[in-house]
């Protein structure tokens, strides 16, 4: 994917109300101005590539459903925002949060899983399934919770300032049944085997 691409979504006023809203807990978050996030971060603009992982001391070891939820969850977050180049980088740790995050509509999650595992599946038919995905943790508000897992490393400035586009991208697609998205999705899906692989390993250690 061309690099423009990733830094084309950026923060504005209303996802940076929308993220204050789904964190009301956070005081310093409370506090903080659109104003003064972008003194400590800079233009405002978004690289998905700035963001890293805990390296691992071992390779990981077999998956079982858990890790392998979180990583197909994983991979949905990156196809929606575009930032698929975070599948190389991340590590089981990432994962298994990912997976807490998703914990309470995981159930919900196995019908969109399937259909990703389908190596018969048309790349719409896929690329709706991971909106599927994107909107079940949404609509189940775990949203918050899977954001937060996927920035990583990020300091806490940029961690709201990623969070914060995130979740406009996510709302405005959401608000709208996902049809560009959707249309988005399909094209980075050339360059995203990974995501059938994932799939395909979460249903059988889900057994589905």
């Amino acid at each position: 994917m061309p690099g423009w691409f990733l830094l084309m979504r950026t923060i504005t006023p209303e996802s940076f109300k929308a993220y204050q809203a789904l964190n009301s807990h956070d005081a310093r978050l409370q506090a903080l101005t659109l104003e003064q996030l972008y003194a400590k971060t800079g233009s405002g603009q978004v690289d998905w590539n700035k963001i890293t992982y805990k390296p691992e001391l071992l390779q990981s070891g077999e998956w079982d459903c858990a890790k392998g939820i979180g990583y197909v969850v994983f991979d949905c977050v990156c196809l929606f925002l575009g930032a698929i180049s975070l599948r190389s980088s991340v590590t089981a740790e990432a994962a298994e949060d990912m997976a807490k995050a998703a914990g309470p509509v995981s159930k919900q999650l196995e019908k969109y899983i399937l259909i990703m595992a389908d190596q018969g599946a048309t790349k719409t038919e896929v690329a709706t399934a991971v909106f599927g995905i994107i909107s079940t943790l949404y609509s189940g508000s775990c949203l918050g919770a899977v954001i937060s897992a996927f920035l990583g490393t990020l300091t806490w400035y940029n961690c709201i300032l990623y969070g914060a586009t995130a979740l406009g991208t996510i709302m405005t697609a959401v608000a709208t049944d996902g049809v560009a998205e959707i249309g988005i999705i399909v094209v980075e899906l050339a360059t995203a085997g990974f995501l059938v692989g994932d799939s395909i390993k979460c249903a059988d250690a889900c057994n589905y």
